[in-house]
């Protein structure tokens, strides 16, 4: 009774606020089948129904997916395989803050896309055949177990019997785009000394395949656990992922760095400073000594020149590449690790063990993908837009330096 209330509320509210973007999706159906509804919308309308969302998105979205599919629409078409997707929660959840009370939870995260696994097809309703009466009954798929039956499905017509197997109609199975994320927390957002955090997510369907390593994406989707096992059995620990639910792409630039008022004022202070070169040169690692020119070129770095496009269309980068030559013990690793820290977006590498593949991206078969094959990003990627240094850069092959400065 309740979840028919639930669906009712939801009718009304889709088509009070989203009828317009209904009939465009009804439009492009199925090659569009995605409809995006902003949290504060449905707080507007029904506080109660927004607190639901978030407190228990299973039972909410799939009221509020079914009133969409069911819905009866001026263009003839029928939505009966259209997603409802929800997007900008009022909080974000940071990864290293989830706790176990966000299980079962709508959250929002948003990070930085390291590793991406193939799109593949995954079952999401199996059809099964009993070997005894030939009887067709399916089983819907959820979660990281597939599921079998134990006996005939008497409810559909079957025969109830039990048997070891039942045969699986792949043909007649439904299947879905399904894709493998791992989520990391972006450089800038940690403070010194500590070490990114990640979460697995899952993305099915449309908003499989939309983004690729190195991409900064805000995630929302419900918080699932999954025990741990060993070689000795289960264990009383259990492991985090994320069911996505929809997927926001996220062009993150240095402008986004909040400068206060008062920040502000203090610029324009020191900018009218006759000294204000030299004070910058002292701000870089005032604990090595000298330097100057090397210091001064750093910061030129950082600042970063002006990208040029010239009359035949020539693009000349606003990037700067700075090499630091010098004898062992000279305090070159010690400058390029302040570097980082002060860039709002660095990252700090050796060049010993890294390869061209290892520093922009590379594909691996590993744990993560199950079997598969994985795209992961590599420094040059995740330092996107911001300071890569990368430490004993003569260790690495000449054509590996040729191919990540070009």
């Amino acid at each position: 009774m309740m979840q028919d209330l639930v669906t009712e509320k939801w009718e009304d509210f889709l088509k009070r606020y989203y009828w317009d973007e209904i009939i465009e999706v009804s439009n492009s159906y199925p090659e569009r089948r995605s409809l995006f509804v902003g949290f504060s919308d449905m707080d507007i309308y029904d506080p109660t129904i927004a607190d639901m969302l978030l407190e228990d998105p299973d039972v909410t979205i799939e009221a509020a997916t079914r009133a969409l599919r069911e819905m009866d629409i001026p263009t003839g078409v029928t939505l009966d395989e259209a997603n409802l997707r929800i997007i900008k929660l009022p909080r974000r959840v940071k990864i290293r803050d989830i706790r176990s009370n966000d299980i079962g939870k709508l959250v929002g995260i948003e990070g930085l896309v390291t590793k991406a696994t193939e799109v593949r097809p995954r079952i999401v309703e199996a059809v099964f055949e009993c070997p005894f009466c030939h009887h067709i009954f399916s089983i819907a798929q959820s979660g990281r177990q597939f599921k079998e039956p134990v006996e005939c499905e008497q409810e559909s017509g079957g025969c109830g019997r039990k048997a070891r197997q039942f045969n699986l109609s792949v043909e007649k199975s439904k299947f879905a785009n399904a894709q493998k994320i791992r989520l990391q927390e972006s450089p800038e957002e940690l403070r010194g000394g500590e070490l990114p955090q990640a979460i697995d997510v899952n993305l099915e369907d449309d908003i499989s395949g939309e983004v690729s390593p190195g991409g900064r994406v805000i995630v929302t989707g419900i918080l699932r656990s999954y025990q741990r096992t060993t070689q000795f059995g289960k264990t009383p620990f259990f492991d985090i992922y994320l069911d996505g639910n929809s997927l926001e792409l996220k062009e993150e630039e240095f402008g986004e760095i909040e400068i206060t008022e008062a920040d502000e004022r203090e610029i324009m202070e020191l900018k009218k400073q006759p000294d204000v070169y030299e004070k910058l040169i002292r701000s870089i690692a005032p604990s090595i000594y000298g330097y100057e020119e090397i210091k001064e070129a750093m910061i030129l770095q950082l600042f970063a020149g002006v990208p040029k496009e010239l009359p035949d269309e020539t693009r000349v980068r606003g990037d700067i590449h700075v090499l630091l030559v010098g004898d062992p013990g000279v305090a070159k690793s010690q400058l390029l690790t302040y570097l980082v820290k002060l860039a709002p977006r660095g990252l700090y590498t050796g060049g010993k063990s890294s390869t061209a593949a290892g520093l922009t991206a590379a594909a691996v078969r590993d744990e993560f993908g199950e079997g598969r094959w994985t795209l992961e990003a590599g420094a040059l990627v995740l330092a996107d837009k911001g300071i890569a240094a990368v430490d004993e850069i003569d260790k690495m092959k000449k054509e590996d330096v040729h191919e990540i400065v070009s």
